[in-house]
């Protein structure tokens, strides 16, 4: 295998570094909305704006899974000519706006109940973030098409544009006095000018050019084209030698029918060595089996993948939504810790739009992927123990100097909530690059682990270290046992990649001589 040159590993540093500079740049922004917001809201309110975040990005989950359906077909190369390749993206964006529209209305209609229910006095708000979340599956289907066509410099500004726009808007409306429900209209508007910046990029961004299995693995082109010639040469020579003793078989024959006294223009009936008789008519050639259409191929891959986030989600969320439950008096606090240590999940989420398309490209084309994933787990691990060891020391000097002083009740779990983030965020990463492989079972895995986490935060009964520490154990575990299946994948490739060279190497040794003169 050839060695990657400095411009290849550059090129390979760029892509997550321009999305991790985005996504720390946006989720400093973030943060920024929240100290803001946290200032001009009482306890309970901010308490309440979380609570809708999370409702917010954990119906999002839909988006992403179509995200990560349409970088799957986008990748496949299917559909060569661009009208085949505009035709799938014009209907996937019209059904979109379809979802968007019946979404919309079913929110206008269940918020009140779905808010009776959670005992959430904020049922315009439940709307909003449904609203939220339908546009957001526009959004996605942009940012798949950027993805898959390698433009990460101009995802990373779309990042950026939905970003500001989101948090700009999140911080006027709450300060003019909107309230919870300005928060949410908000998101809603951010989310709209995000997919409309990302459909001009998609316009402006061609399709990356297809590259071979044995080219993108680094072998000689010249050398291959001599290897598939010189075969080429020797099945034709094979060819030549059977019809030259065909041929003399059938004029012995017939001579042999003219002793034996039998017409000559009666046909002699002409076995090879082995008995059969000769091929004739034309040579059978495999029909390729039908390829599925592009809307099977992306129902299928948004299934698997929304069978994964839906878990990632609420793995994410949930802890903040439970302690609201169980009517916890310091849910305000907890929101606090909880935002500030979704960094590294913020970060891995930006880098994923990276490790995606990469890890299917690459597997596509034959080549190995464990250094994109070791890339982006140094992207998203970095800056959780970072957070971490800030939380070690000086918790509650930064919870203060950032939501105020009424929030630091919970300051004392930030360190340990920090850790469980961090590896939420190598679970994301392992997570995404199974799915980017083909590989199912994790959606057994994150499930099964789910419903551990959920129970573990109830027994914990709403307290923040308690909390804080089953979501560190949970996502301990979950992270170890996602880790297992990569390392299954990495064992497993290794083990076909070495039956493949040992065929070749077999199928040379046999290509090597010619066949002996008759």
């Amino acid at each position: 295998m050839a060695k990657p040159s400095r411009a290849a590993v550059t090129g390979l540093l760029a892509g997550p570094a321009s999305l991790a500079v985005a996504g720390m740049l946006v989720n400093g922004c973030n943060l920024l909305m929240n100290l803001i917001v946290a200032r001009s809201l009482d306890s309970d309110a901010y308490g309440a704006v979380s609570v809708q975040v999370s409702i917010f990005l954990i119906l999002s989950v839909a988006g992403n899974a179509l995200l990560i359906g349409v970088v799957h077909h986008e990748t496949s190369g299917t559909g060569e000519s661009r009208r085949e390749q505009w035709y799938w993206i014009r209907r996937l964006r019209g059904a979109c706006g379809l979802g968007i529209a019946v979404a919309t209305l079913a929110a206008l209609v269940l918020s009140r109940p779905v808010a009776a229910l959670m005992s959430y006095p904020h049922p315009v708000a439940i709307a909003e973030a449904t609203i939220g979340a339908a546009l957001w599956t526009l959004l996605c289907v942009e940012r798949g098409l950027i993805q898959a066509r390698g433009a990460y410099q101009r995802l990373a500004v779309n990042f950026v544009v939905e970003g500001f726009v989101r948090i700009g808007l999140v911080i006027l409306f709450v300060v003019a006095g909107m309230g919870v429900n300005g928060a949410g209209l908000g998101i809603v508007i951010g989310v709209l000018v995000g997919s409309e910046h990302g459909r001009w990029a998609v316009n402006r961004t061609p399709r990356l050019p297809r590259l071979s299995a044995s080219t993108a693995a680094g072998q000689n082109p010249p050398a291959d084209s001599s290897l598939a010639a010189a075969r080429e040469l020797t099945a034709a020579r094979e060819l030549t030698a059977a019809r030259e003793l065909s041929v003399a078989r059938e004029s012995g024959r017939a001579s042999a029918s003219a002793d034996q006294g039998q017409p000559a223009g009666v046909a002699v009936p002409l076995l090879l060595e082995d008995g059969l008789p000769p091929a004739t008519g034309p040579i059978p050639v495999p029909i390729p089996a039908p390829r599925p259409s592009a809307r099977q191929s992306v129902i299928a891959d948004t299934t698997v993948a929304l069978g994964a986030l839906v878990p990632l989600a609420l793995l994410q969320n949930m802890d903040v939504v439970i302690v609201g439950w169980l009517g916890s008096a310091g849910v305000g606090g907890y929101a606090a810790i909880s935002t500030a240590c979704k960094v590294p999940v913020f970060i891995g989420l930006a880098v994923a739009n990276f490790l995606l398309p990469e890890a299917a490209r690459r597997r596509k084309e034959g080549r190995p992927a464990g250094g994109t994933l070791a890339i982006a787990l140094v992207f998203v691990v970095t800056p959780g123990l970072l957070l971490a060891a800030i939380g070690l020391v000086g918790a509650h000097w930064l919870i203060g100097l950032v939501f105020g002083a009424h929030l630091t009740d919970a300051s004392g779990a930030l360190w340990v909530l920090a850790l469980s983030m961090t590896l939420l965020a190598v679970t994301l990463m392992f997570t995404t690059y199974l799915l980017g492989a083909g590989v199912r079972r994790v959606v057994a895995v994150l499930a099964v682990a789910t419903v551990a986490t959920a129970g573990a935060l109830v027994s914990a009964g709403g307290g923040a270290m308690p909390t804080a520490v089953a979501a560190l154990v949970t996502e301990l575990v979950t992270a170890v046992a996602v880790g297992l299946l990569v390392v299954q994948l990495h064992h497993t490739d290794r083990q076909e990649a070495a039956a493949r060279q040992a065929a070749d190497v077999r199928r040379q040794a046999t290509d090597g001589g010619f066949p002996a003169a008759v």
